[in-house]
């Protein structure tokens, strides 16, 4: 029994001492009192105005803009027929569709995407006076679509990603547009980012310093378009022309800024 409770104590020192050597050895390459510098992924960034009216111009976090998946109570002059409510005055919504519009009984098919609550007015109250004297219009949100951002170019799954709950970063949203297995530039990810309906930011990012860990996470916003280049572009036109077809497939979704900036010239 002694002999057993020699062997056992000397396997334990023996196994001690290899951890202990083979723990010091995996980190013989970085010296003592080593911090890694992580910097920022940006190479870089420009803001974009596309009137001398910007700074009037409200946030786009403060002002909503309607778009698809956007549940909408229409009340026009109190009417039951031409408003999204029956005549036992329940309420039942207009859902925006996928091109951006809301079906309105009577009055028809009337695009509100991109618009706030009070320009979405404005349009039905148009469309409207075909039928009505001087109709007076409420258009007040029912539901929320879900945030979003848009991911394309050298990707297999290209289109909208969801933001989760707790944010969406560019590495999460790269993951699940999937990368494809070549032919991609992660050096240059371009990302088109709208502040108000007229103004935006254009970022140049380093995606290959995020996953290597040189540089910080790059959270992303509602709305923001994502572009993996599937080769090294020399300017933002060359890659501009290249996202235009994604970008007019999924036009209705798209904040103003970026239908007013690359897509109202292209119609």
């Amino acid at each position: 029994m002694k002999k057993k409770n020699i062997q056992h104590s000397i396997l334990i020192i023996t196994f001690t001492v290899l951890s202990v050597f083979l723990g010091c050895a995996r980190y013989t390459f970085v010296p003592s009192g080593t911090i890694k510098q992580v910097t920022s992924p940006i190479i870089e960034q420009e803001t974009v105005s596309l009137t001398s009216e910007d700074a009037l111009s409200q946030p786009l976090e403060d002002t909503y803009y309607l778009g698809p998946g956007d549940m909408v109570f229409i009340n026009i002059s109190g009417k039951p027929e031409f408003s999204s409510f029956v005549n036992t005055g329940r309420i039942v919504g207009s859902r925006v569709d996928g091109k951006g519009a809301v079906h309105i009984p009577i009055v028809g098919t009337v695009k509100i995407a991109g618009l706030n609550v009070e320009q979405a007015q404005e349009a039905v109250r148009n469309a409207a006076k075909q039928y009505l004297r001087e109709p007076w219009v409420v258009v007040e949100i029912l539901e929320y679509r879900a945030k979003q951002v848009f991911v394309f170019g050298a990707v297999k799954k290209p289109g909208a990603v969801p933001m989760m709950p707790a944010g969406l970063s560019l590495a999460q949203a790269i993951a699940t547009a999937e990368l494809r297995d070549a032919g991609n530039d992660f050096r240059h990810v371009r990302i088109i980012r709208s502040l108000t309906a007229n103004r935006g930011e254009l970022y140049v990012l380093d995606f290959d310093k995020i996953m290597r860990g040189d540089a910080l996470p790059f959270p992303l916003k509602d709305g923001d378009i994502v572009y993996v280049p599937k080769n090294s572009f020399g300017t933002w036109n060359d890659a501009i022309a290249e996202m235009l077809p994604s970008l007019n497939f999924v036009s209705a979704l798209l904040h103003p800024f970026v239908q007013i900036r690359y897509l109202e010239n292209t119609k």
